[in-house]
């Protein structure tokens, strides 16, 4: 199983993306949504850089490539077929070639291979994972008692650990300096090892929220991304558990 690279590792390859598009960092985010300033601060660790990889896979970037650091940079070559397209535009029709190749591929080797019959030889494309009822707060610590309320079905890519990995439904502001808001859901990777300057869900005191874990020498806070919100100071009489890591944030957008 692939290991996905820490977040300071994947922001190196973030770096490598847009040396590799010829842009600059201001076309390089338009190309992918973003204004300049946000996608300095996902160069920079101050977001989370994991987080954008679809709009990377988009451009004809690889997620393996992206997150693991594994494979070639780009899912095919991306070659211009004409001087007067913008950068990102070459790539996002190159993206969408590949893709209507692929489907039409894959169509063809279902209609006339017997073997595709067998759900064994087409894994499916998705992973299920546990969504738990209970909120975790972006804000004071919260009990963390709850049922599981549903499965929750996402790609196969943004789960490279199914079995370790949960979500679960954030209440509270003080991770909005992070992009992240109330009612947001928040992938949790149970097997990463916590790392400096990570998210990540927290139990202090047996109670859960979600804080950005820092690390300096001996000393361990949990910061909010709000100025409304005091750090949480971890001392030796604290009682701590990091439960996971951060790895998505989904949003309903409508």
């Amino acid at each position: 199983m692939k290991k996905v690279l820490p977040e300071e590792e994947i922001s190196k390859n973030l770096i490598k993306a847009i040396q590799a598009s010829s842009l600059d960092e201001k076309a390089f985010a338009k190309a992918i949504g973003l204004q300049k300033q946000h996608l300095m601060e996902y160069i920079a660790g101050k977001r989370t850089p994991s987080r954008i990889s679809p709009k990377l896979v988009e451009l004809g970037y690889s997620s393996d490539w992206y997150l693991t650091g594994i494979g070639e940079m780009f899912v095919s070559d991306v070659k211009a077929k004409t001087k007067e397209e913008s950068h990102y535009e070459k790539l996002g029709r190159a993206v969408q070639e590949l893709v209507s190749e692929a489907v039409k591929n894959e169509r063809e080797k279902r209609s006339v291979s017997p073997a595709a019959e067998s759900p064994a030889e087409y894994p499916p494309e998705n992973e299920s994972i546990p969504f738990y009822q209970h909120l975790i707060a972006a804000g004071p610590c919260t009990d963390s008692s709850g049922p599981v309320e549903e499965d929750l079905e996402l790609p196969s890519d943004m789960i490279p650990h199914p079995a370790d990995t949960y979500a679960v439904k954030v209440t509270g502001d003080s991770m909005k300096g992070d992009n992240i808001e109330e009612g947001d859901v928040l992938i949790v990777d149970c097997s990463l090892e916590p790392q400096h300057n990570n998210i990540v869900i927290a139990s202090v005191d047996n109670e859960q929220t979600v804080k950005r874990l820092k690390m300096d020498g001996g000393k361990v806070k949990l910061m909010p991304s709000n100025h409304h919100y005091e750090p949480i100071e971890i001392t030796e009489h604290t009682k701590l558990d990091i439960q996971g890591v951060v790895t998505w944030v989904i949003r309903q957008t409508a």
